[in-house]
């Protein structure tokens, strides 16, 4: 034991106390909830300090300086993303809509102009699609369709929705 505690440059003694020494109750709980910080930033790694803060003050009662120092202790920080997504395919060999309305957005018989949309919401999990139709005279919307995916098949389940929704849907008027 000489020859180790020599080759290290301890004490006997510090070796023993060392050897014996138990974690104190204040470390006992930073690693609970460094346990827990794991696994919240497993679950949501896009939550930031104050969010986790907020999730573990219940549990722990502990500050946010606490969390914040045991979150860099364990290499946690936000998994941010990005917010902007193309959703857009401009290479294609279509040619574009004609423009039917020429900015005329007010109509003077219901069913008789529809317009629609499409939309994301960002979710826990990945992006919601909403496809909307919605009328120009009484300014309602009178279908929708929600899909995980951005296709043909959600503008088409949206549009059968609001024929569906009205009696024999939109007449043409612009042929």
């Amino acid at each position: 034991m000489d020859l180790l505690c020599r080759a290290l440059e301890v004490s006997r003694s510090g070796y023993y106390a060392w050897r014996i020494h138990r974690p104190g109750p204040r470390a006992l709980e930073n690693q609970a909830i460094s346990r827990r910080l794991v696994e919240l930033h497993t679950k949501y790694p896009a939550l930031g300090l104050d969010s986790l803060h907020r999730l573990l003050r219940p549990d722990f009662g502990c500050s946010r300086k606490r969390v914040h120092r045991l979150m860099r202790r364990a290499g946690i920080s936000s998994a941010r993303r990005r917010a902007y997504r193309v959703t857009t395919n401009s290479n294609h060999g279509y040619a574009p809509a004609p423009n039917l309305l020429q900015r005329h957005f007010n109509a003077a018989e219901p069913n008789t102009v529809w317009v629609g949309d499409i939309t994301y919401i960002p979710t826990g999990e990945s992006w919601l699609y909403v496809a909307v139709v919605k009328d120009l005279c009484t300014k309602k919307v009178v279908g929708y369709a929600f899909s995980d995916r951005i296709d043909t098949a959600l503008t088409v389940s949206a549009l059968e929705i609001a024929v569906r929704r009205t009696i024999g849907g939109p007449r043409d008027v612009y042929k």
